[in-house]
């Protein structure tokens, strides 16, 4: 069958098992993408799942461009990876899906439809600004330190009512990431963490939400 070739027993196992929660442990080349190129495959090959069911979360876009070849090349159907509008699988990294579905779900964030993403530079820009603004100076006060707090705190899910200052210097990252976090929003805009963070507490605050795309 032309979606296990090249395939070994236990990669076979990973991919024609019915349909439900299946973890696949395996280390860094051992073959993690094309499994799931060929489980997105079987799915809808062989479980009649319907492509517009199915996303697939990578964490480069490089990953996410190989997965998405191999589906294509399996099912030779292209429409198969259309976005979900029309009718194929979601697949992506996991900031451009979050993305996606802020975009889609604007009406309820503090940002529109057409919010700008900053990258690291950007950030980091406003992070001097941030410092300046609280009358604290860039250069004595090293900014890369201070949005590398910010950054860890988003990405372990802590928004700025959690925000732990028991240190000196974590007093004037709490202080950098309230006023940061204004700038963002006052440039219709979110950072990398934001884009993960929000999309979370979305899911967490509106359970039709998470029902609607659960489905």
């Amino acid at each position: 069958m032309k979606l296990l070739e090249d395939l070994n027993s236990q990669q076979r196992e990973a991919v024609t098992i019915s349909p439900g929660p299946v973890l696949v442990l395996a280390g860094p080349g051992s073959g993690k993408t094309r499994v799931l190129a060929h489980r997105i495959a079987y799915l809808v090959d062989h479980f009649g799942v319907q492509p517009k069911e199915i996303m697939a979360m990578t964490f480069t876009n490089r990953a996410a461009r190989e997965m998405a070849g191999r589906v294509a090349q399996l099912l030779d159907k292209a429409d198969a990876l259309h976005p979900v509008s029309k009718g194929g699988v979601s697949l992506g990294t996991f900031h451009a899906l979050c993305a996606r579905l802020l975009r889609r779900e604007s009406d309820l964030l503090p940002v529109s439809r057409e919010f700008v993403i900053f990258n690291e530079s950007d950030q980091h820009t406003l992070v001097r600004q941030a410092l300046k603004e609280i009358n604290l100076d860039p250069k004595q006060v090293q900014p890369g330190k201070v949005h590398g707090m910010i950054s860890r705190a988003k990405n372990e899910l802590i928004e700025l009512e959690a925000f732990e200052a028991d240190t000196y210097f974590a007093e004037i990252a709490r202080r950098v990431y309230q006023r940061y976090q204004q700038l963002l929003l006052s440039n219709n805009a979110l950072d990398f963490d934001d884009l993960l963070l929000w999309a979370v507490r979305l899911f967490r605050e509106h359970d039709d939400l998470l029902t609607k795309y659960h489905r």
